[in-house]
């Protein structure tokens, strides 16, 4: 099947990633999302392309013309006409279950559709619809059009058309699959989720504060971006959230820190409210509070 517009179900950090990422390699993106802020996706995605912008990456003319391809929605009724749909909600499973049913009552049978759970076995989600020979699990890693890999899991009943579609699009989007076996957390999530989890430990104990966390974790290991910071972007609510959900099916090692369940209490959650356990300014942009510096 030709792929030329697909629906990204989720108007968050991830599905926001995915959309320009999928529009800038010329890609028709229609974006759906029912919750509050979903009317800002475009605006948010705009000033990813501006940070891009004022590197150089990308022309003024390249924007424009991947803003054009992104269009944003509330009527699940445009399914009827994308030829891929990608599933990037939250891991609530009742949420993703009942998105997916809709989106297999609406597109044409042929449509194949992606889910990037990081904490569900797309097998579950799977038994929900229909085509549950046409699910496959993707799991793009934020930020997604910076981040050249993504996982990719499969079920006993995906057929292996399913899986050439979905590794054709993510070739596209110049992403390396890596396919493993289905486990909650994958491997990029459970593995992220256990640095930030033990540096918060560190930081609640007074071994050191976040920034010493960082600095030594980020330098020591060649990381671009350190683990309390992608925390912080990703959401600490929604880190907390994969530390429950692994908890309950790995046990006590997933334990989260008492840390993390006060941030979250006191809305420190990161780059949504400008402050988790860094501080951020009105653009995302780090603040670093020792030089008065920002970082994008």
């Amino acid at each position: 099947m030709d792929i030329r517009r697909i629906a990204v179900l989720g108007a968050g950090r991830l599905g926001r990633g995915i959309a320009e990422c999928a529009a800038s390699k010329g890609y028709d993106v229609v974006l759906f999302s029912q919750g509050a802020g979903g009317q800002d996706a475009l605006r948010r995605i705009e000033k990813s392309l501006d940070r891009k912008l004022a590197k150089w990456a990308i022309t003024e003319s390249e924007k424009r013309l991947i803003l054009g391809r992104i269009s944003y929605t509330l009527d699940l009724k445009e399914l009827s006409k994308v030829d891929l749909v990608i599933e990037a909600t939250i891991d609530h499973f009742y949420t993703k279950q009942e998105l997916l049913r809709t989106a297999d009552h609406l597109c044409p049978p042929e449509v194949v559709f992606i889910s990037t759970s990081s904490t569900l076995r797309v097998s579950d989600l799977a038994r929900g619809i229909t085509r549950n020979d046409m699910l496959v699990g993707l799991h793009f890693i934020p930020p997604v059009p910076e981040v050249p890999v993504a996982e990719l899991t499969v079920t006993s009943h995906t057929s292996q058309a399913a899986v050439e579609t979905v590794k054709q699009f993510a070739a596209r989007l110049d992403k390396e699959i890596i396919q493993i076996q289905e486990s909650p957390g994958l491997v990029n999530p459970r593995a992220l989720i256990t640095l930030v989890n033990e540096a918060a430990y560190m930081i609640d104990e007074g071994v050191c504060d976040a920034a010493a966390a960082e600095a030594i974790i980020k330098e020591s290991w060649g990381m671009t971006q350190g683990p309390l910071e992608m925390a912080d972007r990703l959401g600490l609510d929604l880190v907390l959230n994969w530390m429950e959900q692994l908890q309950e099916e790995f046990g006590d090692r997933y334990a989260p820190c008492p840390l993390m369940r006060r941030y979250v209490r006191q809305r420190r959650l990161g780059v949504k409210t400008k402050l988790g356990f860094f501080a951020y300014t009105d653009d995302d942009a780090l603040v670093v509070a020792d030089q008065g510096e920002q970082e994008d």
